[in-house]
């Protein structure tokens, strides 16, 4: 599959591991509105690393001017049973209130901390998991999986509650190898008592970004509101197509859900030891668009890759 023609972004440096260690990108900080939180220069950046044969969630200070970071600490861990616990999206909600979405091997797992690197304890009763229809092509839940992602949209945010819709993506990846579309579920986290709760799914569920060829689009990235491609918003997202290897995708459009008049683009091709790009992250300077998302290279590790591209 080839790279789209006319894009309106130029690739200028592509860095497959900016950490120099098997750590997977999970997502950064984001503020209620849709924004990194960033204070001089520094934010905080979540990863994913394998500890035994259980993925775990940490966190580090990260310089958004150099791309350096600082020293991780584990943030959250598998509860027993589990096999993963990767944070994918962390909210700060309040003060003292950060929430995020993460993934535990069957569906979006909600768990709330006292700050950014603070250790992350799971609210039991937010339960996301997949249901029959669009999420499992039709089929029976078993073998598929839900993940939340990068894509945020703030719906209200009160003294009391703050709810948004959140980015997820379906997943099946047991038998017949990787499958998956894109959706949207709305979220509440209660301010007081912290609790997360999962109010609805999208009525224009799943996102219609698959070619009737393609195995996947899935594994989306944020929409933070001030980033802008060719005067619209931007969604990243990989695609897996029946044969050849996943690219990046690009959707561009004045919707917010990207549900109508939505143009696609193949954005770009795995570069140097790349094999997989995916949980794509952008921001924003001046006419620069930075990219940061996982990469799986060819060892089969995990790291968090970048690719910062001109806006034409």
């Amino acid at each position: 599959m080839n790279v789209s023609p006319n894009l309106p972004l130029k690739l200028i440096e592509h860095r497959s591991d900016i950490l120099g260690e098997a750590h997977g990108f999970g997502g950064f900080l984001f503020d209620a509105s849709g924004k990194p939180v960033i204070k001089n220069g520094l934010g905080w950046l979540y990863t994913t690393a394998l500890a035994g044969e259980k993925w775990e969630s940490w966190v580090r200070p990260f310089n958004f001017r150099t791309f350096q970071a600082g020293s991780p600490t584990r943030v959250l861990l598998p509860r027993p049973g589990d096999d993963r616990a990767v944070l994918h999206h962390v909210v700060a909600i309040a003060e003292e209130l950060f929430v995020g979405l993460y993934c535990d091997g069957l569906g979006v797992g909600a768990a709330i901390a006292s700050a950014p690197d603070g250790q992350f304890s799971r609210d039991d009763d937010f339960v996301f998991i997949p249901e029959q229809g669009w999420e499992t092509r039709g089929g029976r839940a078993d073998g598929w999986s839900l993940e939340s992602n990068g894509a945020y949209l703030l719906y209200s945010d009160t003294a009391q509650e703050t709810i948004f819709w959140q980015g997820y993506d379906s997943y099946y990846y047991r038998k017949d190898g990787s499958l998956g579309d894109l959706g949207w579920a709305k979220v509440r986290v209660e301010k007081g008592s912290g609790r997360v709760s999962l109010l609805n799914r999208h009525a224009r569920n799943p996102l219609a970004f698959r070619k009737p060829d393609w195995r996947a689009a899935r594994c989306g990235g944020n929409l933070a509101v001030d980033v802008t491609v060719a005067g619209k918003k931007p969604f990243f997202y990989y695609i897996k197509p029946e044969t050849g290897p996943i690219v990046i995708g690009m959707a561009l459009g004045n919707d917010p859900f990207f549900v109508n008049d939505t143009e696609h683009f193949v954005l770009d091709i795995m570069l140097g030891e790349e094999e997989i790009a995916e949980k794509f992250e952008a921001l924003q300077v001046g006419n620069e668009l930075i990219l940061f998302y996982e990469s799986r290279l060819e060892d089969k590790s995990w790291r968090t890759g970048l690719r910062r591209y001109k806006i034409l």
